[in-house]
């Protein structure tokens, strides 16, 4: 299966709305489990161990018996250490200490994300005892579930909507009443509503109506009246679908099922509004697409109980394989906005998932099955993925391969970061060029940090953060020889305009930043590495600070000197050298240090070329092969001084294992395809 399989998945139109025959509910249960696979569950002889287990648990339970927090929580992400983002850890419901630094936490803000996390674990709990009885028919494993939700129905309304920046009433628009966010409800919704339908055969009459109106109905019309704050493009817009299907389908409410499939902002709304064309969630974040998908599952799960089946809908299904584009060699994925280091390992259960819903082999390779018939994982190649604007360049030999990745396109939304023509890299086995992604939300370096553009490997104009822009690419290539792109931002600093153009050829990378403007900034071009930072210049260590702000607080340990020319060799610990070629045209001044990397004790080392001017040009040449070799550049710029803007830079390299090349790259803006990029060996 190749690439443009996978990249032509969304070009077949998407299912038609609904079908208008009205919906014939079974009895309960019918949501999580029905009766049939329970039985077949009881008789399976393989299963028994994990049987013994559900009913071990719910007696542990029965024995510890289930907490009901009576007040409101909060964002449970404040129940961290701001100092050093670690958990923290209860000494009592009102006491918390952090287990690093040892500091006790009494406030109120904390102790209401305590009680979220309380929350939490009783959603979980109550499924666990709703199993256990529709495993055993034991009433007594069902009797505390039915009091937690009769006792959380009489709560609601005495709840005040609440958000997590203190607003209260009807000014917490997006907030919630048991938790400070809507999404919270929502998952809780999900979470209860399979509770219940496992133990609705033991619940009278009487206390159903008051579990699935004041527990499960009332706080998901809630979230529909209020959804529309939140924006609906986004992926808490996934998690109110799931929420209405699942407790629609639990309560026998058809209307709620039919709003999270073909409401204005139900699933097939948002495949259309938030999935690109090339199966990736417009937030351009792969943590909020895997988020995404776990409430599509729920939604489609609860579907499929009334006959509603979406596993032709090929826009669905790239979002299965959008992720695959944008994976390292290793299997593991870029750290790109607010997202976090994984692998495709760790999406194992959603490509399952995904393998038997639309019976596809391939998806079942990624989940770690045995390759079936005509099944073999596609061969990945370099790709623009315009619809998030992504550029991948893939090279390399098959012992050495190399990934370098341009993002230039959507800015993505609330999740994305100020970031335009950022890079990352991989090669020698590991990420070499990293994006910090979002650290924890519950740190200030989030907003301080993460969320900087000197955080990035891009260039930050007057030490000032970019503005949100969508750029767009000018050229894309891949050839035998090399695969190439160049894109452009002419909105993320007003008044300059930014180029980029990326050439990969073998275990070469050239790399040309353009700044562009009419009057005189100061310029910092960034490169966040790996390992050990070793350098032949001059550098000398630097007292003053590079700034006070907008990420640059966060720089230390300086060494800087001057000049045009310099080689940089980084060597992570136990890895090759990763060699770094910088020649620009004009005077910068160098500058090493460390910065932030996934964590706050993540200190990678970081490269910066300072300069002042209103046009320039920072060419860079990485050497991947991890050789101790020294390859000669020679450039040459037409344009390029502060005067005048860069037309085209000519890079001749020697030593490589071609011997001699020379790429003659094109930067103006109307340039032909065949003058964009040339290269000769």
């Amino acid at each position: 299966m190749k690439i443009i399989t996978l990249l032509s998945l969304v070009a077949v139109p998407l299912c038609a709305a609904l079908p208008a025959v009205p919906v014939e509910f079974a009895p309960h249960p019918r949501l999580a489990h029905t009766a049939r696979e329970l039985a077949d569950w009881k008789a399976d002889a393989s299963r028994q161990a994990e049987l013994q287990q559900v009913v071990k648990k719910a007696e542990a339970l029965l024995a510890k018996g289930l907490t009901v927090p009576e007040k409101e929580g909060d964002w449970f992400f404040y129940y961290a250490c701001p100092k050093d983002s670690a958990s923290l850890v209860p000494e009592t419901p009102e006491r918390h200490v952090c287990p690093t630094c040892k500091r006790i936490y009494t406030d109120e803000r904390t102790v209401a994300a305590y009680r979220t996390l309380l929350n939490y674990q009783l959603n979980r709990d109550c499924q666990a005892l709703a199993l256990a009885y529709a495993l055993t028919g034991e009433g007594r494993y069902a009797a505390p579930v039915t009091g937690a939700l009769l006792k959380l129905a009489r709560l609601y309304p005495t709840w005040t909507r609440h958000d997590r920046w203190k607003r209260r009433g009807l000014l917490a628009v997006v907030g919630g009443r048991r938790y400070a966010q809507l999404l919270d409800e929502a998952i809780s919704a999900i979470e209860l509503s399979k509770a219940y339908d496992l133990i609705a055969p033991a619940v009278s009459e009487a206390d159903r109506k008051i579990i699935e109106t004041g527990c499960l109905g009332d706080p998901v019309r809630e979230i529909l009246k209020f959804q529309s704050f939140a924006g609906s493009r986004n992926n808490h817009q996934t998690w109110f679908n799931a929420a209405y299907v699942a407790s629609g389908l639990a309560i026998g409410d058809e209307g709620l099922m039919r709003e999270g499939i073909d409401g204005k902002a139900g699933l097939l709304w948002q495949l259309e509004a938030s999935v690109t064309v090339d199966g990736l969630w417009y937030e351009g974040a792969l943590a909020y697409q895997s988020y995404a998908m776990q409430a599509i599952i729920a939604t489609l799960e609860a579907a499929r109980r009334v006959g509603w089946d979406f596993s032709s809908n090929e826009k669905l299904k790239s979002l299965w394989f959008g992720p695959i584009n944008l994976a390292y060699p290793n299997g593991q994925l870029p750290v790109f906005h607010d997202s976090d280091p994984v692998s495709l390992d760790r999406w194992k259960g959603l490509f399952q998932w995904g393998a038997d819903y639309f019976k596809d082999p391939v998806l079942g390779l990624y989940a770690g099955k045995p390759a079936g018939v005509g099944a073999v994982k596609p061969v990945l190649k370099s790709a623009d993925l315009s619809g998030i604007g992504i550029a991948v360049l893939r090279g390399g030999p098959a012992t050495n391969p190399v990934c370098v990745m341009m993002d230039y396109g959507a800015h993505g939304g609330h999740h994305g970061h100020p970031d335009k023509l950022n890079m990352v890299l991989f090669a020698l086995g590991r990420e070499l060029v990293l994006d910090p992604g979002r650290l924890s939300y519950s740190v200030p370096e989030y907003e301080s940090w993460a969320r900087t553009t000197v955080a990035h490997n891009t260039v930050v104009i007057d030490e000032r953060n970019q503005q949100p822009d969508t750029g767009k690419i000018l050229y894309f290539a891949d050839t035998p020889d090399y695969s190439a792109a160049f894109a452009i931002s002419t909105g993320a600093v007003p008044g300059v305009v930014l180029k980029r153009f990326l050439v990969l050829s073998g275990e070469l990378l050239i790399d040309v930043m353009a700044v562009e403007s009419k009057r005189r900034h100061q310029i910092d071009w960034v490169l966040h590495g790996r390992g050990a930072v070793a350098t032949s210049l001059p550098l000398t260590d630097r007292k003053g600070a590079l700034g006070s702000s907008n990420g640059y607080q966060h720089l230390s340990a300086f060494r800087d000197g001057k000049g045009k020319e310099g080689i940089f060799t980084f060597t992570p610990k136990g890895g090759k050298a990763h060699r770094v070629y910088c020649l620009d045209s004009q005077d910068s001044t160098w500058v090493t240090g460390e910065g932030i990397g996934y964590t706050l004790r993540d200190h990678p080392p970081f490269l910066m070329r300072r300069q002042k001017a209103r046009n320039t040009v920072f060419l860079t040449v990485h050497d991947l092969s991890g050789l101790d070799r020294d390859l000669k550049i020679e450039p040459q710029f037409q344009g390029g001084s502060d005067r005048e803007p860069c037309e085209e830079v000519r890079i001749t390299v020697t030593g490589s294992p071609a011997g001699r090349c020379t790429f003659s790259l094109d930067l103006r803006d109307q340039a032909t395809p065949v003058e964009r990029c040339r290269i000769a060996f």
